[in-house]
């Protein structure tokens, strides 16, 4: 066969163009170009989306990874229903999104009212305040006002999913057109991994028992077994004293850090004491002067009738300057606030309290014992039904994962609070059992276990479907 003429030399000499080398084929390069990482970036997301083994993890990958090509702040994959309902069903950040979050049953709500007016069916960006109605409350706070509705189709074209995108900036049109591109893939995955898991569950069923297996499967749902929840914990003081702002006026000076130790009677902060020192040296130069007027009475009364007169009118007068100037002293010795016990102080910053204006009564810090501890129970909405005093609890501290302490439940509130900005939770009060430990550091955070009263098992393990159906048939 003939062979390819080598290459010249400027010298006249003959040489072969050099061979590149074949090892380093299939090995990864260092990419230097923004837009083309930018692009092997996105084919990843798309693979990654086309390998996920079950929606969950599609969800997580859509919340998550799609951030990093639409420089979204965070993502909200919602789910529509066949009945035009909308579920927030994956947050960016969260694990498990929340249905009881004020944040997604707003978002749900702007998601029907746009429903209402036919624009679910193509992309669209807008503002929180535009649909906000009666949620304007809840996006007040809420710091990315900017968001862009991405829909997933099926087959014939009908939305049944999609990504709500927000961001505290407006939408350009590369952050749509990629945002668009990948929930087409997204959707493709969807339907795929729905379509794919029925089969297979129904091959499942039939292969591990039949009608045998069934049956003993519904024998073992009325077997007895304690209902318990796990919810977010905090080790808190127990009994902490409250230093409150005895008097009106401004904090001067500040003579303990944040979270050190006191004694009794130490100094702990004062106020600036200009106008009570003077008024209270005012007060004294009035007794003073009520005094020699009481005086100059008495000695009036041995001689004329207008002394005695004057006599008692001196003695009222003297009364009333020295309770004045005793109120005066009180209002300047409580400029200078001392520990009532031994603790740690408790606040957060001292810039936050030098120079700060405060009223009669506002809280300053607390003064705690850090060997007197308690667990601080947030137990969401759905399972405060098992928060009654007396109540059998667990504790995982993340400082101590494999040594759990047990607790009991002492008091809970009956009206549930907002926790970080986004959960509603029953706040709960519970005693530690250290049983001869020593008490763990205030601040420790953990996951508690609270264990009610015995359910069947069937009702242990679908009484959030169960739940989710009531809600949804409204009995």
């Amino acid at each position: 066969m003939p062979t390819a003429a080598p290459k010249l030399q400027s010298n006249g000499e003959a040489t072969e163009k050099p061979q590149k080398p074949q090892a380093n084929i299939g090995k990864p390069q260092t990419v230097d170009n923004p837009a083309l990482a930018a692009l092997q970036l996105l084919l990843r997301v798309e693979n990654d989306a086309r390998e996920a083994t079950n929606v969950r993890e599609l969800l997580l990958l859509i919340a998550n990874e799609t951030r990093k090509l639409s420089r979204s702040r965070q993502i909200f994959v919602v789910e529509r229903s066949a009945t035009h309902r909308f579920k927030v069903q994956a947050v960016s950040s969260i694990t498990v999104a929340d249905s009881s979050s004020p944040l997604n049953q707003s978002l749900e709500r702007v998601l029907s009212r746009l429903d209402r007016d036919g624009r679910l069916e193509e992309a669209v960006e807008f503002r929180t305040t535009d649909y906000s109605g009666e949620d304007l409350g809840v996006f007040e706070s809420y710091p990315f006002p900017e968001l862009l509705w991405v829909p997933m189709k099926s087959r014939n074209g009908e939305v049944f999913a999609g990504m709500l995108q927000a961001r505290e900036s407006s939408w350009s049109d590369r952050d749509k057109i990629v945002s668009q591109r990948l929930a087409k893939t997204y959707a493709h995955a969807w339907r795929t991994l729905n379509t794919s898991d029925r089969p297979r569950l129904k091959k499942t069923i039939l292969r591990r028992g039949g009608a045998a297996l069934l049956g003993l499967a519904a024998l073992a749902m009325f077997i007895p077994v304690p209902l318990s929840a796990l919810a977010p914990a905090e080790i808190v003081a127990k009994d902490p004293v409250v230093v409150a702002a005895p008097i009106e006026g401004v904090i001067e000076r500040l003579f303990v850090e944040p979270n050190t130790s006191v004694t009794v009677g130490q100094v702990l902060l004062s106020f600036a004491d200009t106008t009570l020192r003077n008024k209270f040296e005012i007060a004294e130069r009035e007794v003073s002067v009520a005094r020699a007027r009481l005086k100059r009475a008495n000695q009036l009364a041995f001689e004329d009738m207008r002394g005695r007169h004057e006599l008692a009118m001196a003695r009222a007068d003297l009364s009333l300057r020295i309770t004045e100037r005793n109120y005066a002293k009180d209002l300047l010795d409580k400029s200078v606030i001392r520990a009532d016990r031994s603790g740690i102080a408790m606040f957060k910053d001292k810039k936050d309290l030098i120079g700060k204006p405060v009223a009669v009564g506002e809280r300053l810090m607390e003064l705690a014992d850090p060997g007197r501890v308690m667990l601080r129970i947030d137990m969401p909405v759905a399972d405060g039904q098992l928060l009654k005093p007396g109540a059998d609890s667990k504790v995982f501290l993340d400082s101590e994962p494999l040594a759990p302490f047990g607790a009991k439940v002492v008091r809970a509130d009956y009206q549930a609070r907002a926790v970080d900005g986004t959960t509603v939770a029953f706040r709960a009060l519970a005693d530690l059992q250290l049983d001869g430990r020593n008490s763990p550091r205030l601040g420790v955070r953990g996951s508690a276990q609270v264990y009610g009263e015995n359910v069947p098992l069937g009702l242990y393990l679908f009484r959030r479907p169960i739940t989710a159906v009531r809600q949804w048939i409204g009995l």
